[in-house]
């Protein structure tokens, strides 16, 4: 057993070294070292230690750096007053008075760790604890010694950053606000040392190193400065510093724009135009009032905009891979802020509440901005340029294109207009065109009817059509009613689309703007008759184009319209079979990468589920075909996974489209439900939930007509047991695979299953905490079950029930102290009221032996409230049974439809049978029920009536989706089996007063008499009256 080692700096530096020494790497002395750590992190004056060790530069250097992290990590773990093994206050405030004295740190990486503590300290401590914080930072700024040296300004800026940076992120709480008023102390002497650094470089132009010094202190001044002016003022504007410094940025980012050539060779170049980007960016994204009410903010729109088309062709022709993509993200970035003051001017200058003080100077902004920068002029040009450059495909893509077609297309499927110069034109154009469409709308309709039509057969004729028809793709919005798409389908771009005239690499490029074209036109303006010649162009496409991005966008716009809320089937059978034929047996084997595979395979199932049961038979096997191959490859390799689900739900769409048919897919469909739902499987967390919904599936249709049901389903059924104990998520697609199987077995082969005694006693303890989906499920399959269809299917019922806590469930729902509403108390005596109408001395044995078990009033009122109950041991018999049917009566009222109505009554009036005093004496009660309900209904002489089918999923009209075999299965069982259906009340309520009669002797006649005469003057005529033929 080794001795405890005291807390100390010596210790401390000693087991540092032993826990850092890369020669102990491994072994029981770095264990034992990293372990004392552990222990010490609790104990008072560890983190001073450790900050201690930092301080001192007479410590090696990998001891400094293990004693920065921990004590950082230490901050985070322990600087909260509520964490458990706290920091104290006095040793804080001893550790915030040290936190600047290494500002002359020549280990950046150490001096970064330190900056990332202070300010989570800053975070935590600002501005309560620790008040003077930027008094500290104005000290620090202020000091000319300090000042003299560029390692110390640099690292004190670095702390600064990283100081607003947490700061500025905080949403709740004080500390940005004070922040926002302590800005100003240190805000000017950081613009001057930007400015004093700025010039230095700028000037030089040098690469020793005094100049790339001069780089670094100015990149991160300007660092610091985007962060306080975007974060540290709430209105920027109305600050003399800011608005000059703001000025000043303009300026500098137009030199090194404008002197580009003589800049770039310096490797801090870029970061510096991005970060007047982001600066201006981030000021318009945080409020686009506060931006254009700066008085420079109308020269930075000009700026970008000026770029925006004076470097236009240096971005089309920029390569990310060879040349790079500076002028692609500056470009990016102009076009953001444009589009931000665009959306501005679109909204009206729609302001949050806090700057409403300042409607007036925003109108006036925004007036000077429309009529100073955003004319008409600027409008057209901008859309000029756009068509004519960015929204051309350039070339770097058409090489990617022709290098990696199927690479190049997933890329456009995933575009993010933030990234990527092409998607972020488009995205802006859009804006444009919506927010000016008066003006541009009639002009770009110019342009595409004379402009496109006299371009050259050449591929840059090819190219500026591809954009012009771009425009047109991305103004459907903005211009549909204007447009009849209708005719430009059929008298210009589908004949464009087959010219015979164009060259093979010339016209695929217009084939895939058609298809693109397609997918946003489909879904805004288009009609039937348009549509059926879209099916007909893909159908040729898919039989006769081998380019893999023309086919794949072909794909991207037949899914669009497959998915359309106005998709119909009708219009598409024509093409059905040609066009899953030609997915399945040339797309598909013609990709390779795994997201390619899954779109389509995505697309096939999208059209099988959508176009259900068009598809053949024969191909829907066939299709079933490619899946174990498929399956095999997406389980063995991890980045493959993905692939699995898209192939799971694959097999269940195919499985809904055969219908009756579907036990066809067991051979391959078992297997795989097996390993999707199997919890040791590696692809469990991933696909069980598409596994458990296939599962469900299979079962739904099912047909006992055409097969028995395979033994590998009983196989499966512990997976069943275990997603219900482990995901609640779920649990509504797990129970309607426990409905399936209660619909499926008779109840002594269903109660011979442990999994479902398992699952009910399991959701019984549950019950009410259940969601209301899962706890409606739950309720149909227990009342699934009660539709016994003999009575040797009854003793399993009821020891199934009575094991398994479903009955002690109900009646703990029922008797819960916090009552029931009465609509859901209503449907918990449901199932009280089934089992019943089956043996009502059944219930009657349970309640005796629930009365034996239940608390006496000491236990109960020991129990939580959510736990106590209205009746206890000291009751009798009589008062238990009494106040059940006084709370069903209560409930009875608030129940509305006619069938669940009979149910109730069949039930509580079956009671009468047991002939215990608590039923006789609520008589009365029960024939009002009953007068109540002959009067309302009028059954046939087999006790059914059109008002119980008021629900029921099989009607007489055809439905627009076949039926599964699971609801025909149900729609039987209850037609066979539900009394409610084939029992007649008047019938059931006479057999139960011969019953009476019977029994009581001339009790009977008193029963009778202590019953309101007009009730039983009004019963004696219901009954009297001949059924309904």
């Amino acid at each position: 057993m080794t001795t405890p080692v005291s807390l100390n700096e010596l210790a401390l530096i000693e087991t540092l070294e032993q826990a850092s020494n890369p020669r102990h790497a491994g072994s029981d002395i770095q264990k034992l070292a990293e372990r004392q750590l552990s222990e010490w992190q609790t104990q008072p004056g560890f983190h001073y230690a450790l900050q201690s060790i930092y301080l001192d530069l007479s410590n090696p250097l990998q001891i400094r750096w293990l004693s920065v992290i921990q004590f950082k990590n230490g901050v985070d773990k322990s600087w909260r007053s509520t964490r458990l093994h706290a920091i104290s206050k006095e040793e804080k405030s001893s550790i915030r008075v040290r936190l600047f004295d290494l500002i002359d740190e020549q280990n950046n990486q150490l001096c970064i760790q330190n900056a990332q503590a202070t300010a989570r300290i800053a975070r935590y401590d600002f501005p309560v604890e620790w008040p003077n914080l930027f008094e500290l930072l104005e000290k620090l700024f202020t000091n000319e010694q300090l000042m003299n040296n560029t390692v110390n300004i640099y690292n004190s800026l670095m702390h600064v950053n990283q100081i607003i940076k947490i700061l500025g992120s905080a949403r709740i709480g004080r500390c940005k606000p004070a922040m926002q008023s302590k800005v100003p102390l240190i805000f000017s002497l950081i613009v001057s040392i930007y400015l004093k650094f700025f010039c230095v470089w700028t000037e030089s132009l040098g690469s020793d190193e005094d100049s790339l010094a001069s780089q670094e202190v100015s990149y991160l001044a300007l660092k610091v400065l985007r962060r306080i002016v975007a974060d540290g003022y709430e209105r920027p504007q109305k600050d003399e510093a800011v608005c000059e410094f703001m000025k000043v940025t303009v300026v500098h980012f137009d030199l090194l724009i404008s002197h580009q050539e003589n800049f770039k060779k310096s490797d801090i170049y870029d970061k510096f135009v991005r970060c007047y980007g982001k600066l201006y960016y981030n000021v318009i994204t945080n409020s686009p009032a506060n931006f254009i009410l700066l008085p420079c903010s109308t020269q930075i729109l000009v700026a970008y905009t000026k770029l925006l088309f004076e470097k236009a062709a240096d971005v089309y022709n920029e390569n990310p891979e060879i040349t790079g993509d500076f002028w692609e993200q500056t470009a990016i970035r102009g076009f953001l802020i444009l589009k931000r003051i665009i959306n501005f001017v679109h909204k009206k200058g729609a302001v949050v509440l806090k700057a409403r003080s300042d409607r007036l100077s925003i109108d006036a902004a925004m007036q000077r901005t429309s009529t100073e920068f955003l004319n008409e002029n600027l409008v057209t040009k901008l859309l000029d340029t756009l068509m004519a450059w960015y929204l051309k495909l350039r070339p770097s893509e058409l090489e990617s294109w022709f290098m990696d077609p199927e690479e190049w297309m997933n890329e456009q499927l995933t575009s993010s207009y933030e990234y990527q110069i092409r998607a972020c034109a488009e995205n802006f154009f859009q804006d444009l065109i919506n927010t000016f469409s008066d003006l541009l709308v009639p002009y770009l309709l110019r342009k595409i009817e004379y402009d496109a039509a006299n371009l050259p057969n050449t591929l840059e004729g090819f190219l500026n059509k591809d954009a012009i028809y771009a425009s047109v793709q991305l103004s459907a919005v903005a211009v549909s009613d204007m447009v009849d798409f209708d005719r430009l389908l059929v008298q210009v771009f589908l004949p464009e689309a087959m010219s015979p005239t164009s060259t093979e690499n010339e016209v695929k490029v217009i084939r895939r703007r058609v298809c693109l074209i397609i997918n946003e036109w489909s879904t805004v303006k288009c009609s039937e008759e348009s549509k059926r010649l879209c099916y007909e162009y893909f159908t040729e496409l898919l039989e006769k184009e081998n380019d893999t991005v023309v086919l794949l966008a072909c794909v991207q716009a037949l899914r669009t319209m497959i998915d359309d809320w106005n998709f119909e089937k009708s219009t598409f059978e024509p093409y059905l079979n040609s066009v899953m034929t030609f997915l399945l047996r040339k797309v598909l084997p013609s990709v390779a990468l795994t997201e390619t595979r899954l779109y389509i395979l995505n697309t096939m199932s999208d059209i099988i589920i959508q176009t259900k049961p068009l598809i053949s038979k024969d191909l829907l096997i066939e299709i079933l075909q490619i899946v174990p191959e498929l399956w095999q490859v997406s389980i063995n390799n991890v980045s493959e996974y993905i692939l699995s689900n898209g192939l799971l739900r694959l097999i269940k769409n195919l499985v809904t489209s055969l219908g009756s048919h579907s036990h066809l897919t067991w051979s391959t469909s078992l297997p795989i439900v097996a390993q999707a739902c199997d919890p040791s499987s590696p692809i469990y967390q991933l696909v069980s939930e598409d596994g458990y919904e296939l599962w469900g599936a299979l079962l739904q249709n099912y047909s006992t007509l055409e097969t028995n049901l395979d033994p590998k389903f009983f196989e499966l059924l512990p997976s069943l047991e275990f997603g219900i104990d482990s995901h609640t998520e779920i649990l509504p697609t797990l129970l309607e695979i426990v409905k399936s199987y209660s619909l499926v077995l008779n109840n002594r082969d269903f109660f011979g299953f442990t999994t479902f005694t398992g699952v009910f006693n399991h959701l019984s303890k549950y019950f009410l905490k259940l969601r209301d989906d899962s706890f409606e499920l739950l309720l149909e399959i227990w009342e699934n079950l009660t539709l016994v269809s003999s009575s040797d299917t009854e003793a399993p019922l009821f020891e199934g029930f009575h094991e398994s806590g479903v009955l002690r469930a109900v009646l703990d729902s029922v008797f819960k102290e916090e009552s029931l509403s009465n609509y859901q108390c209503s449907q918990v005596i449901q199932i009280a009221a089934r089992i019943a109408y089956l043996n009502p001395q059944i219930l009657i044995d349970f309640i005796v032996a629930y009365h034996q078990e239940l608390p006496n009033f000491r236990e109960n009122q020991d129990l939580p409230i959510s736990e106590r109950k209205v009746v206890i041991k000291e009751m009798t018999l009589n008062e238990i049974i009494s106040k059940l049917l006084s709370i069903w009566v209560v409930c009875f009222k608030e129940i509305y439809d006619p069938k669940v109505k009979k149910v109730h009554i069949l039930g509580i009036s079956s009671l009468l049978r047991t002939g215990i005093y608590p039923v006789l004496s609520e008589f009365q009660v029960l024939v009002s029920m009953w007068v109540e309900m002959l009067e309302e209904i009028n059954e046939t002489n087999g006790g059914d009536c059109e008002k119980y089918h008021l629900n029921d999923l099989v009607t007489d009209m055809l439905p627009e989706y076949p039926l599964t075999s699971e609801q025909i299965r149900y729609h039987e069982l209850c037609r066979k089996n539900d009394p409610a259906h084939n029992v007649s009340l008047r019938s059931f309520v006479t057999q139960i007063l011969q019953f009476l009669e019977t029994q009581m002797g001339s009790q009977y006649n008193e029963l009778l008499n202590s019953v309101n005469v007009s009730l039983v003057e009004n019963l004696q005529l219901f009954l009297g009256i001949p059924s309904q033929r």
